[in-house]
């Protein structure tokens, strides 16, 4: 880009708000953690609440969805492949500071009563928000900020600048030019190192592998493909009931939920403190804290971690609470690798949670790219990143053979059907 070109497009305004996305997504971190705190510390001081907690504030959750922020719901992710086909007023609504301000309460108050969800969707949806902010701008230029706003949410997230970008490039934006490109490095790059000072500095969001742990023969590649396909076949189960709860409207069942919606609530609510009552906690929140655990000693999680933040992630969904499910999927894999590794001697255990964790993100994204160098960044695991990279391309072409992505799929909330094939 000439000089003149970075004066135009890094305006002074642009560049406060890559401040203040930095900062947000540094002050939700915080928010987020203190939920997920102040849920385990209530089940473990007094477990049996969780069953009158979890869905009362379930009730309130989506009784304030419904009046006050309707445009908060769902994860925050799927509406981003639909930008370019919003009608400006419903544009204007999705990403508005009310959208922004009913994200950040709705989502905490989700993950404080026990949601399988994390703070990775609804960070898009807020980034994405403040990006819409920036006045006296084209159309046009407004809806590509905020697709790199996604990019830039993901990035500050996981405070992994590569597969933000990555995965802006791979959804939402697929053909980019280099004055796009420069805008959304720099972008990446102030948010991303704002967000880092405030959280105390750069370190992997999902821990730090020991690199002794990761050296591999050839033999991993078995390994690599076995995983890959179970975790394509277990991502695309996941895809279909997630759909089936959060989209289908034509299953009579699904209709009376949606027009009983408080009741839903409460259901849905007793299930997911029943599983986490039956999970001793651990299907509560994203997963995050217990797999950098799991990563970071090389212990085994319980048999059951997979199965537990897999159905509280679809049952939580179902209630319908807002929360993303980005690091859960990331837990649900891990699990996976956990399990098979219980079939193998002489494999360290952290080779199958960093080949489940991308696997089976890789199968319910089908962004294997994306998947593959968010999970070397969440883990500082880049000489990994071969047997990763195949275990996700399994898992990518098994769960295509089932239909879209979830998050694609999920698009249609948005959406009227016949315009579906125009977010592809």
């Amino acid at each position: 880009m000439k000089y003149a070109e970075i004066k135009e497009e890094f305006s002074f305004q642009f560049l406060v708000l890559c401040v203040v996305v930095g900062a947000a997504s540094a002050a939700f971190s915080y928010a987020v953690e203190f939920a997920d705190w102040l849920c385990h510390f209530l089940y473990a001081t007094t477990s049996w609440t969780m069953y009158v907690y979890t869905p009362l504030t379930f009730v309130v959750i989506v009784f304030l969805l419904k009046k006050y922020f309707p445009h908060a719901d769902g994860s925050g992710l799927p509406q981003g492949y639909a930008v370019d086909i919003f009608e400006e007023e419903k544009l204007n609504k999705i990403y508005s500071i009310n959208s922004l301000i009913g994200k950040v309460i709705l989502t905490f108050m989700s993950i404080a009563s026990g949601a399988s969800l994390g703070k990775e969707g609804p960070t898009i949806q807020i980034c994405s928000s403040l990006f819409a902010q920036i006045r006296n701008i084209s159309d046009k230029k407004k809806r590509m900020l905020i697709k790199l706003g996604a990019g830039v949410g993901v990035a500050a997230a996981f405070n992994a600048p590569i597969g933000g970008m990555v995965f802006t490039i791979e959804e939402y934006v697929k053909k980019i030019s280099p004055k796009i490109a420069s805008i959304l490095v720099g972008a990446t790059l102030i948010a991303v190192f704002v967000s880092n000072a405030l959280l105390g500095g750069s370190k992997p969001y999902m821990g730090s592998v020991n690199p002794v742990d990761l050296h591999h023969g050839v033999s991993i590649a078995i390994w690599g493909i076995i995983i890959g396909a179970l975790c394509g076949l277990s991502g695309a189960a996941f895809t279909k009931l997630m759909v089936f709860m959060s989209v289908n409207k034509t299953w009579v069942v699904n209709r009376w939920r949606k027009q009983h919606y408080l009741v839903n609530a409460v259901v849905f609510g007793l299930i997911v403190a029943f599983i986490g009552h039956l999970t001793n906690g651990l299907s509560f929140g994203n997963g995050s804290g217990s797999t950098s655990i799991f990563l970071d000693t090389a212990t085994n999680a319980p048999w059951y971690y997979a199965i537990g933040k897999f159905f509280g992630a679809i049952a939580s969904v179902s209630a319908g609470v807002p929360g993303g499910y980005f690091s859960t999927a990331l837990s649900i894999g891990a699990g996976i690798g956990d399990l098979l590794h219980h079939f193998v001697s002489g494999v360290p255990l952290v080779q199958f949670y960093l080949l489940g964790m991308a696997g089976f993100l890789a199968a319910i994204t089908q962004s294997p790219i994306t998947a593959v160098a968010m999970v070397v960044e969440l883990s500082d695991s880049s000489q990994f990143s071969l047997p990763i990279l195949l275990a996700c391309f399994i898992a990518s072409i098994i769960s295509e053979q089932f239909g879209d992505s979830v998050y694609h799929q999920q698009v249609l909330n948005y959406i009227e059907p016949e315009r579906y094939k125009e977010t592809v």
